[in-house]
């Protein structure tokens, strides 16, 4: 589904997902990852922004996108309904330069899909049970270590005490995806709305070479063949 190495972490509230997710933050970028992260916030009136704050007060004007650029950070504030969102859709707002993307929630677009390893956090055995049930690709269980017998193959981390084991389990899995990434160097991307159309190399080659060719015959471009290209086909309008 994605060309993209995204590990996600999962669980209920309060069981030591954010605490997950700062070891693999750190862990991997340590060992020389770019990373990057997602938040699922279910609060309707949830926002990053201040109210009375000068950012706020454009967009209550109407602003669809505002950008707040300060020395150290840039911030998108995009005023937008993301209760439809498909899992593609959020990836596409992370530079394409990311090694691994990891989201904290988004059970329910994530949960059945077994493209993305799991990072299940949870605090009693009956939460396990029902994690087994409703996730596919579990890589490891974080925050309650059973007593009891749990009948399954899959691992058990105390991520607070044993960070450096989760970061190395998830090394594992990733590394030779990541390598992957950095290797496969796509050199065009077509995306179709929502969705990105997976192109082989000979293909990708063949609309290069037209479209670059198309466009080095207009008045005033100069093609030296390092160029970012874009193209934009909209809707036409009915009526």
């Amino acid at each position: 589904m994605f060309n993209r190495v995204i590990v996600s972490v999962v669980g209920s509230s309060e069981s030591g997902k954010t605490t997950a997710v700062e070891a693999l933050i750190k862990g991997l970028t340590k060992r020389g990852y770019t990373v990057a992260s997602a938040k699922r916030i279910p609060e309707k009136e949830f926002t990053i922004d201040t109210e009375g704050k000068d950012t706020w007060r454009h967009a209550t004007a109407g602003a669809s996108t505002v950008l707040s650029v300060a020395p150290n950070e840039l911030t998108n504030i995009k005023k937008v309904d993301t209760t439809k969102y498909s899992l593609e859709q959020i990836v596409a707002e992370f530079p394409d330069e990311v090694d691994i993307i990891i989201l904290e929630g988004f059970k329910a677009l994530v949960g059945q899909d077994m493209t993305i390893p799991k990072i299940v956090a949870t605090k009693t055995v009956n939460e396990i049970s029902e994690a087994l049930k409703r996730y596919k690709n579990i890589l490891t269980f974080i925050g309650h270590i059973p007593d009891g017998k749990v009948e399954t193959e899959i691992p058990f981390l105390d991520a607070l005490k044993e960070p450096e084991k989760l970061v190395d389990l998830v090394n594992k899995k990733v590394a030779v995806l990541v390598e992957r990434k950095r290797k496969r160097e796509e050199k065009i991307t077509i995306q179709i709305d929502e969705q990105t159309l997976p192109l082989g190399n000979f293909v990708q080659d063949i609309i290069r070479n037209a479209v670059l060719a198309m466009v080095s015959s207009l008045k005033g471009v100069k093609i030296k063949g390092e160029e970012k290209v874009s193209i934009v086909i909209k809707r036409l309008s009915r009526g």
